[in-house]
């Protein structure tokens, strides 16, 4: 937990408690300093929250990044196998295909001259 949550949590809690005091006393500058501090304890717990927030996802960041390459690695390979298994059943149209593509890109990159 972050030091600014628990400073905040203890500045909006004081604020509570001067307000309380200021409404028993009909005191309106205490009371309005007890809003001022609730307001700005709330502020700085919410801040603290927020870098919780930011350290979890860094701390998650890697787990992320190596769920994400197992995944593409794990795709990659069916994709492999699955061409391997067509080109392996199907060698004229293989190699059919292939030629066009080349030819494709050799028109597209010399044809435009």
């Amino acid at each position: 937990m972050d030091s600014d949550r628990i400073t905040g949590a203890g500045r909006e809690l004081g604020g509570k408690a001067q307000q309380r005091i200021g409404e028993w006393t009909g005191d309106a500058g205490t009371q309005a300093q007890g809003f001022a501090d609730q307001a700005t304890g709330a502020a700085r717990n919410a801040y603290g929250q927020a870098k919780d927030a930011v350290r979890g996802l860094a701390d998650a960041a890697p787990d992320y990044a190596d769920q994400a390459r197992e995944a593409g690695r794990h795709y990659y390979e069916r994709g492999n196998r699955a061409v391997a298994r067509q080109v392996g059943d199907q060698h004229l149209a293989a190699l059919l295909v292939a030629g066009a593509v080349g030819y494709l890109f050799g028109w597209l990159i010399h044809g435009r001259h």
